[in-house]
């Protein structure tokens, strides 16, 4: 598919969490569509031998930086990219799951420092390098336990609610100033993330999703609606989550993912 980013955006994307899953899968569609990249994930390994494949496979620069995202060192380092981002993809995350109250506060601190506080920064320093371009676009990685209470996933799902209030409210104030902002809200993915969850997903009434599926709905409609996600299944459920009444939302999925959970988690 052309997304003709190359000349909507500039030549240069930055993809974080670009070793894996949406992450790397909307990375290889980029390349694809002609874009050079700047690659984002924590084990060099993967990046280096990433990088150097997507160069070769679709005849563009790639870069790679090795940063963890929980800390700041790591986030100062991507702020350091000598490349023109035009494209800014924010797909690296963290999930914990299980009975708040049992889960290791150190683990809870560092989803906090990935999902909510390097999103902030980071859109926050290429933003203002976009608007003084008059052109940029903002690719924030949200998720559909964001767009409802998610029990057992409690810091998870409010650290996803976070990415898409704060990236609909830029969204309001970048757009007039030439920035495209679109939030990503996949449900179910098949991604090593997910994979690790210790979930049973056969339990939950989610169907799953190919990450490449995934991405090219993202970029098919960057720029183009607000939040999307991807699947009719996903969007009646978020569709229904705003009409259901908190208090049985909430209540029907505690007993959903109650289900899908070792006993140990709960």
């Amino acid at each position: 598919m052309n997304f003709d980013f190359n000349k909507k955006y500039g030549g240069w994307a930055l993809v974080t969490g670009a070793t894996s899953g949406i992450g790397e899968q909307i990375a290889e569609q980029l390349a694809a569509d002609g874009m050079n990249l700047v690659l984002v994930a924590r084990r060099e390994e993967e990046l280096k031998r990433n990088s150097q494949r997507i160069s070769d496979k679709h005849n563009v620069k790639t870069e790679y930086i090795v940063a963890d995202l929980s800390r700041s060192d790591g986030v100062n380092a991507v702020k350091k990219v000598n490349q023109n981002i035009g494209l800014l993809v924010l797909s690296a995350g963290l999930e914990n799951n299980g009975a708040f109250e049992k889960i290791n506060l150190e683990s809870e601190r560092q989803l906090v420092n990935v999902n909510v506080l390097s999103t902030m920064e980071l859109a926050h320093h290429f933003s203002n390098l976009m608007v003084n371009k008059g052109k940029g676009g903002i690719l924030f990685v949200a998720s559909l336990f964001g767009q409802m209470g998610s029990p057992y996933f409690s810091n998870y799902a409010g650290s996803k609610a976070y990415v898409i209030n704060f990236g609909q409210s830029l969204y309001g104030e970048l757009k007039p100033k030439g920035v495209d902002v679109s939030i990503l809200s996949p449900g179910l993915t098949k991604t090593p993330m997910a994979d690790k969850t210790g979930v049973n997903w056969n339990k939950v009434p989610f169907a799953a999703k190919e990450p490449q599926d995934v991405a090219r709905i993202a970029l098919k409609n960057m720029g183009k609606k607000v939040v999307i996600v991807p699947g009719l299944r996903n969007q009646i459920s978020a569709f229904s989550a705003n009409l259901t009444p908190r208090k049985l939302l909430n209540t029907m999925v505690e007993k959903i993912m109650s289900s899908a959970l070792p006993e140990s988690k709960l």
